[in-house]
């Protein structure tokens, strides 16, 4: 083997070696996601300074979370308690129950996976703009009865 072999085997696995997809729960934090879900959007949002999660689905939820490697579990959440669309309010529903389940993450670049023992995920994308954690919804008027 030359020189110029083991200099470029070398190489190549010092890059992969950089790329080997390690855990980095600080990555978590401050970060914002956002996917679809059957009839709305869901948000899900990674305090900065807390381990604590929030978003919104139909409904504004808070929680926590730890994180142990690639492994993530959250608290059951608080949420308001507004009405929705029948298909919005039963993927907030399912979403509840899932996040409950889930048991690692995987984030890379702008996605990141949340997935649960029976191999049932969900995709988050980085968002830049999430619902704050202490936004309000304030009713200001009724729309007009249809005729």
């Amino acid at each position: 083997m030359t020189i110029k072999s083991f200099a470029v085997i070398a190489s190549v696995l010092a890059l992969t070696a950089c790329g080997d997809n390690t855990p980095n729960p600080a990555a978590l934090k401050g970060a914002n996601f956002i996917t679809s879900g059957n009839g709305t959007d869901i948000t899900l949002s990674f305090d900065a300074n807390e381990m604590r999660v929030y978003g919104q689905v139909v409904n504004l939820y808070n929680g926590t979370y730890s994180v142990d490697g690639n492994k993530i579990s959250f608290s059951p959440f608080a949420s308001t308690m507004m009405m929705g669309p029948a298909a919005a309010m039963e993927t907030e529903q399912d979403y509840f129950q899932f996040m409950a389940t889930v048991e690692t993450y995987d984030l890379r670049k702008d996605r990141l996976t949340l997935k649960n023992a029976a191999g049932k995920e969900i995709v988050f994308q980085r968002a830049d703009v999430t619902v704050s954690e202490t936004e309000t919804v304030e009713v200001v008027g009724e729309a007009p009865a249809a005729q």
